[in-house]
This record gives C-alpha cells, structure tokens and sequence, in this order.
C-alpha cells in the first residue's frame, strides 16, 4: 500500500480510538459496562439474526447488477465476493478495499466495471438513508426545544443531495454523462461505461432493494437500543436511528469503519428521545460489531484463501519461468 494511504489508514484508526475513548468518558465508563451487563439478549440475538438478511442483500443487489454484464455469474459467485471484500474494507480508508477486493474475487467482470457498479450500490443505500432521514428530520424540528438556525439549511443540503442521488440512480446513462464529465479520464470513462447498460427498471429495483435493506439494519439498530434500554419508546428511538444515518452519511468518514462518528451521532439523536448516553453508545457499537466485525470475520478464510492461490501462482510462475530458461 502507498505511504499516503497508510498514514491516512493510522491517523483514522488513532481518530475513531479517540472518538470512542472520549464518548465513554463522556457516558462515563460503568454506566457503559452496566448498561451492556443488564441488556435483554433476547432483542439482540434478534438483531443478529437479521445480519445474514442484511448482507445477503447487498450481495442480492450487487449480484443482479453484475449479471447485466456477466450472465453466468451466480448469487453465491457475488456472495463469496461481497463477504470476502469485507476484511479489505474494514481496514481500508474509506472502505476502498470493498472495490478491490470484489474485484479480485469476481473475475467476471472488468476491475474498473466492478467498481462502477459497487459504487453505484453504495450510492443507492446513501440515498436511502439521507431519504429516511429528511423524512425523520420534521418530527425532530418540531419537537426541539431550540432548533438550531442553521436547521434549514441542513434540510435544504441533504433533499438536494438526496433528490440529486434518486435521479441519477434511476436513471443510470445521466449519472454516467455526469460521472464523466466532472471526472473526464479515460480510465474513469470506461467504467462508467457499465452504467449504460443497467436498464431504468433494474435501477428502480436497485433503489427499492436499496430501502428494504435501509430498513434491515435500521431495524437492527432498534433492536439493540431495545437490548439496553428496554424502557425506550419505540417511536423516538425509530426516529433517532433514521438521524443517526442521516448524520453519518452526511459526515464524510474521518475515522475508520466512521466508528465514533456514529456513536456520536447516536448520543447526541437518541438522546433526544430519551435514550440513556451509555445505552446509545452501546447500541452503535453492537451495530458495528454485528454489521461491519463479524461479516469481516466470516471473510478471512476467503482471503486466506486469496493469499494462498496468489502464492502458489507465484510459484508456479517461477518454476516455469527457470524451465525455460534451463532449456
């Protein structure tokens, strides 16, 4: 990895440590321990039990992309290549490996494609949440004791962006001509080019499995509020989780996995509505652990594997390479 890439990998990771170390400070450490100690685990073993739904669905979604350009490729094809990528992308700024790693696991599809249609995936879950979030952001104003007057241009940044994200999802050749022109690189060009061949009800698809799985994780994050504070109303903890990622898709991610970012934003939203500081913060870092840790996990054997056949080709490489030489 490049010396820029590896600084800027640190200076998150020592970012998010921070951010965590200073919120359980601020939550105060017992209270924390406490509220994790006398969690109802029935709520939360329900959380876990949604996490193969959750990420079977970003493999769903990105798989019915990749067929557009490669037929033959199989659910279980994109599956092996989704969750293999999510170690590379835990550890990656900006979660950049996800792009490399579903590239190299697929082979069906051109690097510079698979990225396009990964990004293009991404950008349909940031419009589902920034959607999820303007529409719990009404509810919020209302409510709040004094509303902040920089409110409205808030809610004026994010439909713009949201409604800006909708259109060039559904209708994918824009977001191509757009993509290109603000990016006018031939490389960038041709994978962008993947664009023009997901046709507008594929897209709309895309947007719809994209708000389903919206409400998988959202849901997840609700169950784990209910796992520590048991008492909380399910009303305004619905409400502060769809601010939660309403925040943190507008944050651009300044530390690792946004960890902190989010437990942050979950302090300050669920707060709100009556969510204990610990509670909060504990909820957050169980949806990373859930969601982000554990698919991570699951795909390590994959990129041992990876790692092992990339040897053994180097070496059988090698060893044809002294053959011809001796002859």
């Amino acid at each position: 990895m490049p010396r820029a890439p590896r600084w800027l990998f640190a200076l998150k990771g020592v970012l998010a440590v921070v951010a965590v170390a200073v919120l359980v400070r601020l939550a105060h450490p017992a209270n924390v321990w406490r509220a994790f100690a006398d969690a109802e685990w029935g709520w939360a073993l329900a959380a876990l039990a949604l996490v193969p739904v959750n990420v079977g669905l970003e493999a769903y979604r990105w798989g019915r992309l990749v067929r557009r350009l490669a037929p033959e490729v199989r659910h279980r094809d994109a599956l092996r290549a989704v969750v293999g990528s999510y170690p590379l992308g835990l550890l990656t700024p900006g979660r950049v490996g996800d792009y490399v790693g579903r590239a190299v696991y697929l082979r069906a599809v051109p690097p510079g494609a698979s990225a396009a249609l990964t990004f293009g995936e991404r950008m349909a879950t940031l419009a589902a949440c920034l959607v999820g979030g303007l529409a719990a952001l009404g509810p919020y104003l209302r409510d709040a004791v004094a509303p902040s007057p920089l409110w409205p241009a808030v809610v004026g940044v994010g439909a713009l962006g949201a409604g800006a994200l909708v259109v060039a999802i559904a209708f994918p050749s824009v977001a191509r001509a757009a993509l290109s022109a603000v990016l006018p690189f031939e490389p960038v060009r041709r994978a962008v080019a993947a664009f023009d061949r997901i046709p507008r009800e594929e897209s709309v698809t895309l947007l719809a499995l994209s708000g389903l799985r919206y409400l998988v994780f959202s849901t997840q994050f609700v169950l784990l509020v209910r796992a520590v504070d048991p008492g909380a109303a399910l009303g305004g903890v619905a409400l502060g989780v769809a601010l939660v990622f309403f925040a943190k898709s507008a944050v651009p991610q300044v530390t690792l996995g946004d960890l902190g970012v989010r437990e942050g934003a979950a302090v300050f939203f669920l707060g709100a509505y009556g969510v204990a500081p610990a509670a909060a913060l504990d909820a957050s870092l169980a949806l990373f652990a859930l969601n982000l840790v554990l698919p991570a996990l699951a795909g390590v054997p994959f990129l041992l594997r990876l790692r092992v056949a990339a040897r053994e080709a180097e070496r059988v490489g090698g060893v044809a390479a002294r053959g011809r030489v001796a002859a």
